[in-house]
């Protein structure tokens, strides 16, 4: 990647200060201009004399004259943010700073910036895409929305549409609004969509959620998100029917095949990195934009290994090879993410492990059923393991209609009500066994069976939450610390060895005492015999003697049988 030599578009843009003012972490505090996107253009002042702005001008290169406003615009144009392809151009959006790579038709990066207030008044929708209206003005060609389609990646947001609904409609009727231009082919990127739809929504959501909850006087966080790959010359290809080439290059023979008239060019990593000015806080995220990545150790469906780590802004910038231009203020040297906990509530469940899940969510009034409510978690993969077990008598209802009978079905786990119920809020938590084996998908469903002139109503992946394996209203419960799920599932996970050595144990126990208590009755028996024949002996010495009259009256002495007893224990 190259610098700041590139272009900055302005025909159907802002003026580049506008952005560079407003979304730039790298323009200084005094430069910064708190106005809104509702004010046109951004007030620009500085507290500084016109003597040390005409100073920071020299050090800078830029050629600054005319009165002090001039020269603060100026100066403020001239920070760019992070480098962008020498080939590339920026160009300002409300809302949202833009590298563009016209060689292979993506954005390089999305600057955006997070404030407080307006990330209270966020009111997010869906709209088309649409060509970038600047970059069409310029003649410069942008990968259709349309090219998207069948290609199995969806159109990834590098500037989420949810930060930037603010003040969607008053901004709309402005013709300046941040939500419109997070719809522009400039602003997405071919992104796998288990990836887009779960870890890299979930890092977007937690963002968002922290700046909402910062002081409202916060200048809030800084974010700049991008895209690269692992070898920028021969970047991979899809079309409609998968994976294609510009040109084979082993000829005809090879099994490689040419792209159609639309394609996307699939970047290999997504990156995000942020910055809270005030607390001194910054991190990444790096992230493989592979469907085959979550196959790998560490991965799961929608987190690619990577994922779960966290890296400084000095590690991205040396694996891609780029500037990003953050401040010192930012200790872009060390990793402090701001939201700590976005990428471990979704840890894998272990082996057989006993977990709480936390369920809440809305069906509409419309949503008539009889008695039947199935609660649906997502299938083993080899058919032969068995599934989810819920433990029924654990259930906390806190908001259900009169409950029957809790069950369990080969459809999931079932729920019988006392009768037609309307829609609303679902709120429960039960205790689960987990599968034995690998999931299928980590989607769970709701799933309510209306009447015969309602139709079937379905909750997909909503309100789903596992918690620790300790009871929900226990004093260890979700909120504190968890009861050793580690050693726990170890345990389960190993039972079996464990059972079979404590079996080989006891039988080899057993068999000792055995042949030992066995060699010990032989030798009692050989000294009763040898006792016995010994006083047989003593009694035919004693007939003998009587018969020969030779001791009259007299009975067989004890030192005799004192003598045998010697005897028979030698």
């Amino acid at each position: 990647m190259a610098t700041s030599a590139t272009s900055v578009l302005t025909a159907k843009a802002e003026d580049w200060s506008e952005c560079s003012s407003r979304l730039l972490i790298d323009t200084p505090d005094f430069l910064r201009s708190d106005s809104d996107w509702t004010t046109s253009p951004a007030k620009l002042s500085s507290k500084q004399t016109k003597s040390e702005l005409l100073s920071l001008c020299e050090q800078r290169g830029v050629d600054c004259s005319g009165k002090k406003s001039e020269v603060i615009k100026a100066l403020v144009s001239s920070f760019l943010g992070p480098d962008v392809p020498s080939d590339g151009v920026r160009m300002c959006h409300p809302g949202i700073a833009m590298g563009y790579d016209t060689e292979l038709k993506n954005p390089a990066w999305c600057a955006y910036r997070l404030n407080p207030q307006e990330q209270r008044q966020t009111d997010n929708a869906r709209k088309g895409f649409e060509l970038d209206p600047a970059l069409k003005a310029a003649g410069i060609q942008q990968t259709p929305p349309a090219s998207y389609r069948n290609t199995g990646f969806d159109k990834g947001h590098l500037a989420p549409s949810l930060a930037m609904s603010f003040q969607k409609d008053k901004l709309k009727r402005m013709d300046r609004s941040p939500w419109i231009a997070s719809y522009f082919a400039s602003n997405i990127a071919p992104q796998y969509d288990e990836m887009n739809q779960r870890c890299w929504q979930e890092l977007e959501e937690a963002l968002h959620k922290y700046a909402e909850n910062l002081p409202e006087s916060d200048p809030g966080v800084f974010v700049v998100s991008g895209v690269s790959y692992w070898n920028r010359e021969k970047p991979r290809r899809w079309d409609g029917d998968g994976e294609c080439f510009l040109e084979c290059p082993c000829g005809d023979d090879c099994g490689c095949r040419v792209c159609g008239k639309t394609f996307v060019t699939v970047p290999t990593f997504y990156w995000k990195a942020a910055c809270d000015p005030t607390r001194g806080n910054s991190f990444a995220v790096v992230a493989e934009n592979d469907p085959t990545s979550s196959t790998l150790a560490g991965g799961r469906a929608g987190w690619p290994p990577s994922a779960f780590k966290t890296y400084s802004v000095d590690d991205l910038q040396g694996f891609f090879g780029f500037k990003l231009n953050f401040p010192t203020e930012c200790h872009t040297d060390t990793a402090n993410t701001l939201v700590p906990d976005w990428n471990q509530a979704n840890k894998r469940v272990m082996y057989k492990e006993k977990v709480w899940l936390r369920f809440e969510t809305a069906f509409g009034p419309s949503a008539d059923f009889h008695d039947a409510f199935t609660l649906e978690p997502p299938p083993p993969k080899s058919s032969e393991t068995p599934g989810w077990k819920a433990d029924c008598d654990s259930l906390i209802a806190q908001q259900l209609p009169k409950l029957k009978e809790c069950s369990q079905s080969r459809a999931g786990i079932q729920f019988q009500f006392s009768g037609p119920n309307k829609g609303g809020t679902f709120l429960f938590k039960l205790s689960l066994t987990a599968p034995g084996g690998e999931l299928s998908h980590n989607q769970w469903a709701a799933r309510v069976t209306g009447g015969a002139n309602t139709p079937e109503m379905v909750a997909m992946g909503e309100g789903f939450q596992l918690l620790p394996s300790v009871a929900p209203d226990s004093p260890d419960g979700p909120d504190g610390p968890p009861s050793l799920p580690n050693a726990r599932g170890h345990f389960y996970q190993y039972w079996p060895f464990y059972a079979t050595a404590f079996l080989l144990v006891f039988l080899c126990l057993a068999a000792f005492l055995r042949r030992g208590c066995s060699r010990h009755t032989v030798r009692e028996r050989e000294l009763e015999a040898a006792l016995e024949r010994e006083r047989a002996t003593v009694r035919e010495v004693n007939a003998e003697l009587q018969r020969r009259s030779m001791y009259p009256q007299q009975q067989p002495t004890r030192g005799i049988e004192m003598w045998d007893l010697r005897q028979a224990r030698r």
